[in-house]
């Protein structure tokens, strides 16, 4: 049967100079036995002599003080005020300590070094006035770890020490989450800027060290414009066309110098899109480079591989200046209609715009189909998610009443130039024969679609040359012409 102990005022009746403690302990040893509850109804504990000693399970409404000594072993400790601590707090490997109540802070003169910490209590905000550690799980659920000025490190280095619901870490100046790691395996720090600004911005990263060395990463993410923090983000180097203006971040590396990827996750409907990461040099934002572009969490992410330069600690999302290919001249007859097919890589979320508009079919799609009745030059302006932009021209070019045969073709059936025929789509009447070395005539089309396979009665061809001789005319012609050339089979 479980023990339940309650604390009463009746009991124990603090003295008047600690009237906000409802358990005043003055150097008594008091322990809580495996499996009994202590429950301080409507008040504070004030250890300020003496020691605590919890196997089981205590209920506070209202403050921890500890000034002395509490040692936990398989305990839970629930406090719905602060928890302060001045003198030593020591817990075993499956002691937990549940902050369920609304605003808390974790504070005192010394640090605590919690083994599993659960910031309960709902969408509440719980804060640091010192730096404290988590030596097991560090569960947020809901609610924001207002860290402030301070470090909250989870020295735990398994991968899931630290878990959520919504719940995230915020800091201010140097302070941040951080965590300890021995794998070359994905480290998640859900952080973002603290409420206390504004609506909190939810930005977290990701390390992945390259080797199992111990290390320590921490983050802290910032809301705003870097450049109201001295680091202007209209300076960058010549690699670079944009450096985020939402939001960046500060990554630490405080133990070792173990190299490792670093992940950040955008929103890039609200945040614009973004294709590298930028750190800052002193005196500009550079490129980091061995960028790639991917999804996770709901987010958007851009991953930096086997980086270790963590001076300074500015870092943010960047956009690097690119090039496009607006592709070959299309070559038409008067009346044709062909296709642009520009080049554009590694591009996020491009928009198109082609000028002049005359003869094309839309001017704002990547591959608009063009019908010139005259020579024209178009210009083709891609413009990427955050707005940095790239131009190149190319021609729309009308070949009048000329006969478009190619000079080679390779009929082995791949699909690529398998046979020897006109190009030209306006062609009404094409009579074309082929004839090998021997003036041997091996082929006579019977349309202007009609083309040579490279067969005659049935056999392949030799490889060689080959001439042709042809009557044609086009829809443009008022009577046929008479051409000849030659054509080089190839396999």
């Amino acid at each position: 049967m479980k023990k339940i102990l309650y604390i009463t005022i009746g009991l124990l009746a603090a003295q008047a100079s600690h009237a906000q403690a409802l358990f005043y302990n003055n150097g008594a040893d008091v322990h809580v036995s495996d499996g009994a509850f202590m429950i301080v109804k409507t008040g504070s504990v004030q250890n300020a002599a003496g020691t605590i000693t919890t196997n089981g399970t205590v209920v506070v409404e209202g403050n921890v003080q500890n000034d002395a000594t509490i040692t936990a072993s398989g305990d839970t400790i629930r406090l719905t005020g602060d928890w302060i601590n001045n003198g030593a707090y020591a817990g075993a490997s499956a002691s937990t300590v549940d902050f369920f109540g609304g605003a808390q802070s974790l504070t005192g003169t010394q640090k605590t070094v919690f083994v599993n910490a659960n910031l309960l209590g709902g969408n509440t905000v719980k804060t640091q006035t010192i730096d404290q550690e988590v030596s097991g799980i560090l569960n947020l659920s809901n609610a924001e770890l207002a860290t402030a000025d301070f470090e909250m490190l989870v020295s735990n280095n398994s991968t899931t020490a630290v878990q959520r619901q919504a719940g995230f870490v915020s800091s201010l100046n140097q302070g941040r989450l951080s965590r300890r790691t021995n794998a070359t395996a994905a480290y998640f720090f859900p952080t973002a800027s603290p409420s206390s600004l504004g609506t909190p911005l939810y930005r977290p990263v990701e390390f992945r060290p390259s080797s199992a060395t111990a290390s320590i990463y921490g983050v802290r993410t910032i809301k705003g414009d870097a450049t109201l923090d001295g680091f202007d983000v209209t300076l960058f180097d010549d690699s670079l066309c944009k450096v985020n203006p939402n939001f960046y971040h500060h990554l630490h590396q405080t133990l070792g110098n173990n190299p490792a990827s670093i992940t950040m996750f955008y929103d890039q409907s609200t945040d614009g899109g973004w294709n590298t990461q930028a750190h800052w040099d002193n005196t500009r934002w550079a490129d980091m480079a061995n960028n790639s572009i991917g999804s996770g969490q709901g987010f958007t992410t851009t991953t930096v591989s086997t980086w270790n330069n963590f001076t300074p600690i500015q870092f943010a999302l960047a956009n690097k200046k690119f090039t496009i290919d607006a592709g070959d001249d299309v070559l038409l007859a008067e009346g044709e209609t062909g296709q642009f097919q520009p080049i554009i890589l590694n591009v996020v979320g491009p928009t198109y715009e082609w000028s002049p508009p005359t003869y094309l079919a839309c001017t704002d799609c990547p591959t608009p189909d063009v019908t010139p009745s005259e020579n024209t030059t178009y210009q083709l302006l891609v413009t990427d998610a955050s707005g940095c932009t790239a131009t190149d021209s190319v021609r729309a070019l009308i070949i009048n009443d000329v006969l478009l045969l190619p000079t080679g073709f390779s009929p082995n059936s791949d699909g690529v130039n398998d046979l020897f025929r006109a190009a030209n789509k306006n062609l009404k009447k094409l009579v074309l024969q082929v004839y090998n070395r021997w003036g041997e005539k091996v082929f006579e089309s019977v349309g202007p679609k009609d083309g040579w396979d490279g067969f005659y009665k049935n056999s392949e061809q030799a490889i060689g040359t080959y001439t042709w001789r042809a009557e044609y005319q086009t829809t443009n012609m008022k009577k046929a012409k008479f051409e000849s050339g030659n054509v080089t089979l190839i396999r």
